[in-house]
């Protein structure tokens, strides 16, 4: 992170959901900004919601685009329930740029005077304007215009400084062509932001938001999720747990089944992560919906993440089991949110995380599982980094969370996941099947805790009805 941080006048909201919060506040007044990115990367979407946050404010918003028609821009607003009323809106036709780049003579001085009298149209716009927020789009047409990149980085510095002589703050759009040789302009460049978009083999397109620079004011480093919906962009800081304040943990948080418990020397500590591993239908799930319900019931705030089962699935198959999730979240002690891996970028789904704690104050996390959180990432070393921010900021804020991992394999003999994890967890419960004479028994050990004592015996763990619930019997 930068360790410069910005000391002039207020930072300017940039009406982005999460940028602020990445920019601390926003961008630096009264100053010029490149934001690039390829085609579909969102540039324009958010350059429309900069200018009209702007104007919500009062402030008189400037859209001078080269790149596609008043036409095109109001029909993508529209695409987003966006008014453009109180924006001036100057097209410098693209049609009209391409015919005299076409018809250009070889002669330099042509080349200069049609340049030329497009930057005196810019500066008589920004002069009878008075704009308080500028969009530029796009610098690509710009530069054909200009046909050389002296030409072009010359009349790049005009730009600025025009910018500059108005004291509006200005967005500059542009392609992140990286053959075009132009890395060296972003030095004008008071901030550079880079939009960028990775397609998956399966699922929507993964997009993200980098800050590259942003000269003498603080911002969060690093790549951040972005995704476009109805209403424009979303950004999705990336966690730094240090950003957020410690909270004391002192409490114990039990599963409601004395006999566990005392196996785990009293239950589980706040701040502290759990991870639950067994084959499928070992009762991981049953013995984490324990925890979050027992929890719930005593009053602590808990949330449920899951990525495998719809969530009214799960709730009746919890009722099966005694445990009446409704009641706790009619009460206001429960959520379950449920994630497709799909649809979810991991940045998204870690926010919804922060959220829970942030505004509702949970003390108890869920993630059901840990296997379809990794599906959200293609990128193995990527997800780790960040799982390890995220249970990092849980144990920071005080939180006890626990997490799932399926192992593969049903009636096999225990195996490990593609990715070592248990290194994340001060305690590691460990469910499987084991052969007794020609059954198979369900048995739960206890194979780490960090903090106090607790058994290593090997228990079996029987799950029934409502009436009878989960168990542990005598071995």
């Amino acid at each position: 992170m930068d360790s410069e941080i910005w000391s002039g006048s207020s930072p300017v909201s940039t009406g982005v959901a999460g940028l602020d919060q990445v920019l601390f506040g926003g961008l630096p007044p009264s100053a010029m900004h490149f934001l690039q990115g390829d085609p579909g990367t969102g540039k324009t979407t958010l350059a429309l919601q900069f200018l009209i946050d702007g104007a919500a404010k009062g402030e008189k918003g400037l859209f001078i685009t080269i790149s596609q028609s008043e036409a095109d821009l109001r029909r993508i607003a529209r695409s987003h329930g966006m008014s453009l009323d109180l924006l001036d809106i100057e097209e410098l036709s693209p049609l009209d740029l391409a015919r005299d780049v076409a018809e250009r003579q070889t002669v330099l001085q042509t080349a200069e005077v049609e340049l030329a009298r497009t930057m005196e149209h810019i500066r008589e716009l920004l002069a009878r304007s008075k704009a308080d927020r500028i969009v530029f789009d796009s610098l690509f047409e710009f530069r054909l215009l200009a046909g050389n990149h002296l030409s072009y980085r010359r009349n790049l510095l005009l730009l600025k400084s025009l910018v500059l002589q108005s004291g509006a703050t200005a967005l500059f759009l542009d392609y992140a062509d990286r053959e075009l040789g132009d890395r060296q302009l972003e030095a004008l460049a008071h901030g550079v932001i880079e939009l960028s978009m990775r397609v998956p083999t399966y699922g929507k397109a993964h997009r993200q938001l980098c800050v590259a620079k942003m000269r003498g004011h603080r911002f969060i480093e690093g790549n951040h999720d972005v995704t476009i919906r109805t209403g424009g962009l979303t950004i999705f800081p990336r966690i730094v747990p240090d950003l957020y304040e410690a909270s004391p943990a002192s409490g114990i948080v039990g599963s409601g089944l004395s006999a566990v418990d005392e196996m785990l020397g009293g239950g589980l500590e706040e701040g502290t992560t759990c991870l639950i591993v067994g084959q499928a239908g070992t009762g991981k799930s049953t013995l984490a919906t324990a925890y979050a319900d027992h929890g719930a019931r005593s009053g602590r705030s808990t949330a449920m993440f899951l990525f495998e089962e719809r969530p009214e699935i799960f709730r009746r198959r919890s009722r099966d089991l005694g445990f009446h999730l409704e009641e706790r979240e009619e009460a206001g002690t429960l959520t379950l949110q449920h994630f497709n891996p799909a649809e979810t970028s991991p940045g998204e789904f870690a926010q919804a995380v922060v959220t829970s704690v942030e505004d509702r104050g949970a003390r108890v996390v869920v993630i059901d599982s840990l296997t379809g959180y990794l599906g959200a990432m293609p990128e193995e070393r990527d997800l780790i980094t960040q799982l390890h921010s995220l249970l990092a900021y849980l144990s920071r804020r005080g939180v006890l969370t626990i997490l799932i991992v399926a192992q593969h394999g049903v009636l096999g003999g225990p195996q490990s996941m593609d990715v070592d994890t248990s290194y994340l967890s001060d305690t590691a419960i460990l469910l499987r099947y084991e052969q007794a004479g020609t059954d198979i028994r369900r048995t739960i050990t206890i194979v780490k805790k960090r903090h106090g004592d607790h058994e290593t015996a090997v228990r079996e763990l029987d799950i029934g009805d409502g009436s009878v619930g989960v168990r542990l019997l005598e071995t």
